[in-house]
């Protein structure tokens, strides 16, 4: 999550995923008190994503998705400035 920036979006970025079936990723996000992900945003093969969205108001994760539709485990991201 790049921090350096006072702003409303969001940046995350991460490295990249080396399977040979990876479609691409996707952003999951939810409120600070929310138990569950309430948002998804696919995103594709790239490793770096901005969305509009608070990071002071909202968790985040990324999860790698393969060619089959199967989706991994979300990664909540650390501060990158």
């Amino acid at each position: 999550m790049r921090t350096a920036k006072l702003e409303n979006d969001s940046s995350l970025v991460w490295h990249a995923n080396g399977e040979p079936d990876l479609a691409g990723y996707r952003i999951v996000w939810r409120e600070t008190t929310a138990a569950q992900w309430q948002g998804a945003l696919y995103v594709g093969k790239v490793t770096e994503a901005t969305v509009k969205l608070s990071k002071d108001n909202y968790f985040f994760g990324v999860q790698a998705v393969d060619k089959d539709g199967h989706v991994s485990v979300a990664t909540y991201p650390t501060p990158l400035r």
